[in-house]
């Protein structure tokens, strides 16, 4: 087993530098794609029978690209690979037992995974010296990976005080026979509060989450500051060479 975990490893890193290359269409480009899936797809897949793992499959598939985003250093990939083979395993143990206990524990690995992820992503455009086509994707990628973020983390905080979250008086709790359902309210959620929307329709009402809902109000707004200007500086910089 442990040799067959090591192959697959080995030849996820194959396949994420032979793709290296390819630029916006290589690793950024997949794990685009895959968040694109998930926001998309997710509300649009409600008529689904709620006994349909929808979110579970979906968030698989942003793991997956994760990792291989992750596949230009080897220590960050062993890390990657780990941390994202013990969450499938958590999200596949859940959805079979039913486990709210292995739920909790498949997100929290999911968060570490994705937050890693971000880390490295955003690592790489401080350091990045022109802008580029792969730059920009890969910007996008942070802004979209910081929403899941904090909508994995309100997702544990669900798990952990049912009732955190209540919308129009009604508390949002954790449901065994559709998991989807709270994931599409809390990203939902998330991503209204990454942007400052606020609409108001669901409201934090645990001091924990009503924290986490202000640090992201605050992160989104100073990273699309950040990012911008880092994008400008480095254009007018390419711009003064030639």
């Amino acid at each position: 087993m442990i040799v067959y975990v090591l192959w697959m490893l080995g030849w996820l890193q194959t396949l994420a530098r032979r793709d290296e290359d390819k630029g916006a269409l290589g690793r950024h480009g997949l794990l685009l794609g895959s968040l694109v899936a998930l926001l998309v797809a997710l509300p649009l897949v409600q008529t689904i029978s709620g006994s349909t793992p929808r979110f579970s499959i979906l968030l698989t598939l942003v793991l997956v690209a994760a990792v291989l985003v992750n596949s230009h250093q080897r220590w960050i990939f062993v890390v990657a690979s780990l941390t994202g083979l013990g969450a499938v395993i958590g999200i596949a143990g859940a959805e079979f037992s039913g486990s709210s206990s292995l739920r909790l524990a498949a997100h929290l690995l999911s968060l570490g995974l994705l937050g890693f992820t971000t880390l490295v992503l955003l690592n790489s455009l401080i350091q990045a010296n022109e802008v580029s086509r792969d730059t920009i994707v890969g910007g996008i990628c942070v802004y979209l990976l910081v929403g899941l973020c904090f909508g994995m983390a309100f997702l544990a905080i669900a798990d952990l005080q049912p009732g955190a979250f209540v919308s129009q008086s009604e508390a949002l709790v954790p449901s065994l026979a559709d998991t989807s359902a709270l994931a599409t309210q809390l990203l939902y959620f998330s991503f209204v509060t990454l942007t400052t929307l606020g609409y108001g329709d669901i409201t934090p009402v645990h001091d924990m989450a009503q924290m986490l809902a202000v640090a992201e109000a605050i992160v989104g707004q100073l990273y699309l500051t950040i990012f911008v200007a880092r994008l400008v500086a480095l254009y007018v910089g390419r711009a003064s060479k030639t």
